[in-house]
């Protein structure tokens, strides 16, 4: 009898395993293991810090200050442009830093901290200097 068990194929061997008893217990890991990584997922939306920004503020007095310095069209577009990177730069560094940023006109009532002026600041130093920038 014992011979009759070392000679026995493969194939007859796994037809002894119950494979819905398998696939039920891989189910039950894999549910388990996204349990895990859901839960993580949402622990760090908690710790997200919600703030806003007045980009239209931010842009109206640099479109302001563009027109008021009388430069030919071309640079005019050029600084735009490069005023425009810079704050969408600027935005994306705020997110990476676990925020999630909000247009503050688009928000109608709450107390998130503003940071238009860290934005602002922090655009004129990847630009540089800007003159009349502000009103």
């Amino acid at each position: 009898m014992k011979n009759i068990l070392a000679t026995k194929s493969l194939r007859g061997r796994m037809g002894a395993v119950n494979w819905t008893a398998v696939a039920l217990g891989l189910s039950m890991v894999g549910s388990a293991l996204w349990g895990v990584w859901a839960t993580d997922k949402l622990l760090a939306l908690d710790k997200r810090e919600v703030v806003t920004v007045q980009l239209s503020r931010i842009m109206g007095d640099f479109i302001e200050a563009e027109a008021r310095a009388g430069r030919p069209p071309e640079e005019t577009k050029m600084r735009v442009q490069a005023y425009l990177q810079a704050v969408e730069a600027s935005v994306e560094h705020l997110g990476r830093e676990g925020r999630t940023v909000l247009v503050a006109e688009a928000v109608v009532a709450g107390s998130t901290p503003d940071l238009t002026e860290a934005v602002r600041a922090d655009v004129e130093r990847r630009v540089g200097a800007i003159p009349d920038a502000r009103r």
